[in-house]
């Protein structure tokens, strides 16, 4: 497919210079360019996007939601590097979001034949926009990307930065909605869906619903919203998994795996690099869950290598991330259908949705079970449908619980389900409090992290940067 070949020569440029790196962009001054080629500019924006996602947000931040015991130079402590935050936000503000601006303004100036183009962008931009709020809480959003009339912009709250993440969505879908006969052939240009446009529809809403669950955890008044979108197609089957694949080629391989034979050698599970958290492996253990052997390998049965303590990054004892999850082709999962069937049944359990919450939550339980053991792209575990369907019936029932004992069920699915999307999990435990986080030892933080330092890049280079909040600090979404 001709999108493999883009990847892959866009991973090719990426990966000749050091992560660590000012990142190329394809325009001198994205902020204030004046055209881009979407088969061009949206390749390079989802590598981008991606690479960051899979480096540093990702090898660095896996045991801030405590799914890894350890993480290369990880901010767990409170200690966000200005290497972490700064990458992180450049990646964020300069090669997607300058960028898509650019890419937004053409389709606006093309007519609906480019409605298409302009609605990824839209989505592409919310998306951005509610992760560096997660992230930072307080961010540049209705003055970001004017870059020639606000050279220093100012830092919108985060209920602003949500909500407008959400009416970008709902421009978006409108968008699809009006899309003519003959539109514009993106399928070259879009990694995710190929440029099928339905498929983008319901990553929207789903997308949309995820950020509503963010907001309705400190403001209710917007359960009629999230009862109108889950009236609209979501994602609902794993064949419709948001996701950018990786390849097992130097060029094409997720930066988990590079990490490991890059520094240690080769396959984790010989190395010890990744293992998991204490959280993640007693959740599966204890309830002898089929993902266990999915996700973890533990020859000895010694469990997580923690024992209570975060092990030093590579110290490689007990317990290790399978080679099922670190390996070359693992792809960069950005929605599954399971996260949207937890959402149904917490909310309807919570009496916001009406329905069936114990059937919305098997369906995500066997969904999200069904792909790690074999329905992601590159499977070497299989689960059978069989103990699949035994382990879903063997669980009492939501009912049995009571409500808060079932919300706690969901909760921990909900945190299961996130595993290798370090924002998704990392939202996950700050807005459901489950699993119960110990903080990092020896570290002085009263919990764990909460939020990152900004970098000091933007603190020297815009005087309406927020003064730094201590790291454990709540954001505006947790109660």
């Amino acid at each position: 497919m001709n999108y493999i070949k883009i990847f892959a020569l866009s991973l090719l440029m990426l990966f000749t210079v050091s992560s660590c790196d000012e990142a190329l962009d394809i325009n001198t001054n994205p902020l204030v360019a004046s055209a881009a080629d979407p088969n061009v500019v949206l390749p390079y924006v989802f590598v981008q996007y991606s690479n960051r996602h899979v480096t540093e947000l990702g090898t660095r931040t896996m045991d801030v939601s405590q799914h890894f015991s350890a993480c290369f130079n990880s901010p767990r402590g409170g200690n966000t590097s200005s290497f972490l935050t700064g990458n992180t936000w450049g990646m964020f503000y300069t090669q997607v979001l300058g960028n898509l601006q650019l890419v937004e303004a053409d389709a606006a100036e093309a007519g609906p034949s480019a409605n298409n183009i302009n609605a990824i962008a839209k989505v592409l931009k919310a998306l951005s926009f509610f992760e560096l709020s997660s992230i930072w809480e307080s961010v540049p959003f209705t003055e970001a990307l004017d870059g020639a009339t606000y050279p220093s912009p100012q830092f919108d709250d985060q209920e602003t930065i949500f909500k407008g993440s959400v009416a970008l969505l709902d421009e978006a879908i409108s968008l699809i909605d009006a899309i003519p006969e003959g539109s514009v052939n993106v399928s070259s240009g879009d990694l995710v869906y190929e440029g099928d446009m339905s498929l983008w529809r319901r990553y929207a809403n789903s997308l949309k619903i995820r950020i509503l669950m963010m907001i309705r955890n400190k403001d209710t008044s917007v359960d009629g919203q999230l009862t109108a979108a889950f009236s609209q197609p979501v994602i609902d089957d794993n064949s419709q998994a948001a996701m950018i694949r990786y390849f097992d080629t130097p060029a094409e391989s997720n930066a988990y795996n590079r990490l490991v034979e890059a520094f240690f050698g080769i396959g984790n599970e010989t190395q010890g690099v990744y293992a998991p958290g204490e959280p993640l492996y007693n959740i599966l253990a204890e309830a002898e869950d089929p993902r266990l052997r999915a996700l973890i390998v533990d020859p000895d049965g010694n469990g997580s290598p923690g024992n209570g303590q975060f092990l030093p990054f590579g110290a490689g004892a007990g317990a290790v991330i399978s080679e099922n999850v670190i390996r070359n082709d693992i792809p960069h999962m950005l929605m599954l259908p399971s996260e949207i069937n937890f959402y149904k049944a917490e909310l309807t359990v919570k009496g916001v949705l009406s329905g069936d919450a114990q059937a919305a939550f098997d369906e995500g339980l066997g969904q999200i079970i069904s792909w790690w053991g074999g329905q992601i792209p590159g499977a070497r575990v299989g689960i059978a449908g069989g103990e699949i369907d035994a382990f879903i019936g063997g669980l009492p029932s939501l009912a049995s619980l009571g409500q808060d004992a079932a919300l706690e069920a969901i909760y921990e699915q909900l945190y299961l389900e996130s595993f290798l999307r370090p924002i998704v999990a990392w939202n996950t435990v700050r807005r459901t409090k489950v699993p119960a986080l110990d903080p990092p030892p020896g570290t002085g933080i009263s919990t764990y992290l909460k939020r990152f330092a900004y970098p000091p890049n933007e603190v020297a280079s815009n005087v309406n940067t927020p003064a730094n909040q201590p790291n454990d600090t709540p954001q505006w979404f947790e109660n």
